[in-house]
């Protein structure tokens, strides 16, 4: 029997929102044709009408996320019929479809989730996705030789390591380094505040974790936006 679940994310300027309607087929039924090996038995079907190749690639890794689970609740073998995939009245991200995915199997199978996720960074206008510990979605090496230090949103307390007019570099408590732009210490918009020394003790938020010099603010504006997003994150 078909099950519906309708996945919605609402952002500043409309939000993403896909209604997936899938089934399983009985293992005794056989390998539908054109399905796809997700992992061992678990296998995917797509609709007859066919999809953008986008859209059937990360149906694909939202199985690929549970699949483990699902080959060991069904060791028989299941497969995940999609009869259609909308996306209706909202922004377009491919990647949308593996988050419906994986809200779906979660209702189906009551399986908890892997820890897929999407925010809106607002500094960046772009939506971030966040896959568990899944950094590489389609390689064969999908995990980092070495686990990046920090994520985007992340608080951290850091101490002045270094100052110049573009700004001042920072070490992060537990280990990691970065920089913090001159427009993003407190002292570029407040007179009162004084400007940064080295020594200083400084709370900050990471804007951008995939730079060589991963980019921090110590503003509070931008704390608290980060704050909002991870609410965000972990409502979905």
């Amino acid at each position: 029997m078909a099950h519906t679940f309708t996945f919605r994310f609402r952002g500043p300027a409309g939000g993403l929102a896909v209604d997936l309607e899938a089934g399983t087929v009985p293992a005794g039924d056989g390998i539908p044709p054109h399905s796809m090996q997700i992992h061992r038995r678990v296998r995917l079907g797509l609709p007859a009408s066919g999809l953008h190749w986008k859209d059937a690639a990360w149906l694909a890794f939202g199985v690929s996320l549970h699949a483990p689970a699902l080959s060991e609740l069904r060791p028989d073998g299941v497969v995940i019929q999609v009869a259609s995939l909308a996306c209706p009245l909202s922004d377009y991200r491919s990647e949308a479809a593996a988050l419906a995915m994986d809200g779906w199997i979660r209702e189906r199978f009551a399986l908890e989730g892997p820890g897929a996720s999407v925010a809106y960074d607002t500094a960046r206008g772009r939506y971030v996705f966040g896959w568990g510990t899944t950094f590489r979605p389609f390689s064969d090496d999908p995990l980092p030789e070495d686990p990046p230090p920090f994520r985007d949103h992340q608080e951290l307390d850091v101490t002045v390591t270094g100052v110049a007019s573009v700004g001042s570099w920072v070490d992060a408590d537990g280990g990691g380094a970065g920089f913090v732009d001159r427009t993003k210490h407190p002292s570029w918009w407040d007179e009162d505040a004084a400007p940064p020394q080295v020594g200083d003790r400084l709370h900050v938020v990471v804007l951008d974790a995939g730079r060589d010099e991963p980019r921090f603010s110590a503003l509070r504006r931008d704390i608290d936006i980060a704050r909002r997003l991870r609410a965000l994150r972990d409502e979905v």
